[in-house]
C-alpha cells in the first residue's frame, strides 16, 4: 500500500495563514474602496474602474503563466529536486521576457484606438485617464516581472511570507486612499501613481525573500528546450481558460460602458469588489492545497487526489456560503455602511446576483486543479472557455433589443452553472473519480446544508428591521450553522477523524 502523502498539518498551517490574510485584506480593501469613491467622486472612480479593467484583461497571459509555473514548479520538484525546480525557474525567466515585450506592443496598440475612439468619458478628464491608462500598463509589466517569484513561493507552500506581502499591499494602498483628500494635485493621477509604486515595492520584497529563502534558484542562461516546450504548450491551453475569465470578468466594464456610461460602471465595479471578495475563499482553500495535490499526482496516488478534490470542494463551498448568506440578506445595509451615501444606482442587484454565481462557481475551481495536475488540459480549457465566452456576445445581444444592464450578470450565472456541468464530464474521461460520490458527498451534501443553514439567518432578517444588531445575529446564525451543520452533513468519517486530530495536536489534548 503506497504511503499517504498529504501533509495534513501544513495543509492546515497554511489555510490559517490564507485566511487571516484574507480576512484582513478584504476589510481593508472594501474600506479603501469607500475612501476612494468618496474621495475621488463617482466619475473619477468609474474612469479609473473602466481604464484599468482594460488593462486588466490583458492580463490573463501572466495569470495563465503563474498556474502553469506553480504547476510545473511542484511536479518536477517532487520528480527532480532542486536541480529540477532551478530549470523551471530559468525557462520561466526566458518566457516572461518575451511574455513583457509582447504584452506591452499589443496593449499600447489596442489600447491607443480604443482609447481613443470606443472610450466614452468626459472630455475633460481625457488627459488625466490616459495617464492613468500608462500607469496600469507599467503595473501590468511589474506583475509580469514578478510573476516567477510569487509562483515559487507558492509553490514551495511559504503562505506565511505570500501572506504577509498582500497584507503589507493591502495596508500600502489603504495610506495612499487615507491621503487622497489632503493632496493638492489631481488626486485621479496621485492615486494612479502612487498604486504603481507599491507594484515595485511587491516585487522588491518576492525579490529579496527567494534571494534569502532558495539560494540554489539563480538566474542562469540555461534554457531547458523540452522543459521550455511542455511549459509553452501547457501554458498555451491554459492561456484560453485564463483569457476567457478575465476577459469576461473585465469585459463586463466595457461593454457596459458601452451602453450604460460611467455611472453603470461604478455600480459594476462595487458588484466586481464583492464578488471578487468572496472568490477569494475558494482561492485560499486552492492555494492550500495545490502543491500537495500536484504532487501526490505526479506520484501517482490518484485517491488522494481525489479526496483533496472532494474535501476542496466541500470546504470551498462552506466557507463562501457562510459569508455570502448575511451578505445577500442584508445587501443594501452592507453597501450603506460601506459606502456611506455614495452607493451608486443598481449596485445592490449586481452584487447579489455576483454573489450567487461566485458560491456555484466555487464548484469549478478544485475540478480545474486536478485537470492541471494531470496536464491534459487542451479540450477542457477549450471547451469551458467558449462557454465563458458566451456571455459577452449573449449579452450584447440582449442589450441591442432593449434589455437592462443587469442582464449581463444573469448571464453570467447561467453560463456558470453550464460550465460547471461540462467540466465535470470533461474531467472524468482524464480522472476517473467516483461519480455518483462526488454527486451524493459533495453537491448533496452542499445542497441540503445550504438549505438548513438558512433556515435561521432568514427568519432573523425577516423577523427584524435592518440595523446592526440584525447583520450581527445574522452573520452569527450563519457561522454557527455552518460550523455544526458543516461538521455533521459535509465531513465524512475520514475527515472528521482528520480534523478532530488536527484540533488535539493543536491543543495537546490526550486520550484517557
Amino acid at each position: 500500500m503506497k504511503e499517504n502523502p498529504l501533509n495534513n498539518k501544513r495543509i492546515a498551517k497554511n489555510t490559517v495563514f490564507l485566511y487571516l490574510r484574507m480576512f484582513f485584506v478584504l476589510l481593508v480593501t472594501l474600506y479603501t474602496t469607500r475612501v476612494v469613491i468618496n474621495a475621488l467622486g463617482v466619475i473619477d472612480y468609474g474612469i479609473y474602474n473602466v481604464v484599468c479593467g482594460f488593462v486588466v484583461m490583458f492580463t490573463f497571459l501572466n495569470t495563465s503563466l503563474s498556474q502553469s509555473l506553480q504547476r510545473f514548479y511542484n511536479y518536477e520538484f517532487a520528480r527532480g529536486g532542486k536541480d529540477a525546480l532551478m530549470r523551471v525557474f530559468n525557462t520561466s525567466y526566458v518566457i516572461q521576457v518575451g511574455l513583457l515585450l509582447f504584452l506591452f506592443l499589443i496593449v499600447e496598440t489596442i489600447g491607443f484606438f480604443w482609447f481613443n475612439y470606443e472610450l466614452e468619458i468626459p472630455f475633460e478628464r481625457r488627459d488625466v485617464a490616459w495617464v492613468i491608462f500608462q500607469f496600469s500598463v507599467a503595473s501590468m509589466l511589474i506583475n509580469v516581472l514578478c510573476c516567477p517569484y510569487t509562483a515559487l513561493v507558492l509553490s514551495m507552500e511559504r503562505m506565511d511570507y505570500y501572506a504577509l506581502v498582500t497584507v503589507i499591499d493591502a495596508a500600502v494602498k489603504l495610506f495612499v486612499a487615507l491621503s487622497l483628500p489632503f493632496v493638492p494635485v489631481d488626486k485621479l493621477l496621485y492615486y494612479g501613481g502612487l498604486l504603481l509604486t507599491v507594484g515595485f515595492l511587491n516585487i522588491c520584497l518576492y525579490f529579496l525573500y527567494c534571494k534569502k529563502e532558495f539560494p540554489y534558484v539563480k538566474h542562469k542562461i540555461c534554457i531547458d528546450i523540452p522543459l521550455l516546450r511542455s511549459i509553452t504548450s501547457f501554458s498555451g491551453w491554459n492561456l484560453l481558460g485564463s483569457m476567457a475569465t478575465l476577459a469576461n470578468s473585465q469585459g463586463i466594464h466595457v461593454l457596459l460602458n458601452a451602453f450604460f456610461g460611467v455611472i453603470v460602471n461604478a455600480s459594476s465595479g462595487i458588484a466586481a469588489q464583492v464578488s471578487s471578495g468572496l472568490s477569494q475563499l475558494a482561492v485560499n482553500v486552492v492555494i492550500a492545497f495545490r502543491p500537495q495535490l500536484v504532487t501526490a499526482y505526479s506520484r501517482n496516488y490518484k485517491m488522494e487526489v481525489q479526496n483533496m478534490m472532494f474535501i476542496m470542494s466541500k470546504i470551498g463551498f462552506a466557507l463562501a456560503f457562510t459569508i455570502a448568506l448575511p451578505v445577500l440578506l442584508e445587501m443594501d445595509y452592507l453597501l450603506s455602511l460601506w459606502l456611506g451615501n455614495a452607493v451608486p444606482e443598481q449596485a445592490a442587484i449586481f452584487s447579489s446576483i455576483a454573489v450567487i454565481t461566485v458560491i456555484l462557481a466555487n464548484f469549478n475551481t478544485p475540478v480545474t486543479q486536478v485537470m492541471h495536475a494531470t496536464g491534459k488540459i487542451k479540450k477542457y480549457q477549450i471547451i469551458t472557455s467558449i462557454i465563458t465566452c458566451m456571455i459577452l456576445p449573449i449579452s450584447w445581444c440582449f442589450f441591442k433589443i432593449g434589455f437592462d444592464a443587469k442582464t449581463i450578470f444573469w448571464v453570467s450565472l447561467f453560463m456558470t452553472i453550464v460550465n460547471q456541468l461540462c467540466a465535470l464530464f470533461i474531467l472524468h474521461a482524464e480522472f476517473k473519480y467516483d461519480v455518483k460520490k462526488y454527486l451524493t458527498e459533495v453537491i448533496g451534501s452542499c445542497v441540503f446544508m445550504a438549505l438548513v443553514a438558512s433556515i435561521t439567518p432568514c427568519l432573523v432578517s425577516y423577523m427584524m428591521n435592518s440595523t446592526f444588531l440584525r447583520l450581527t445575529l445574522v452573520c452569527l446564525c450563519s457561522v454557527l450553522n455552518m460550523v455544526i451543520l458543516g461538521y455533521y452533513f459535509l465531513l465524512n468519517n475520514r475527515e472528521k477523524n482528520m480534523v478532530a486530530g488536527l484540533i488535539k495536536r493543536k491543543f495537546k489534548i490526550n486520550k484517557d
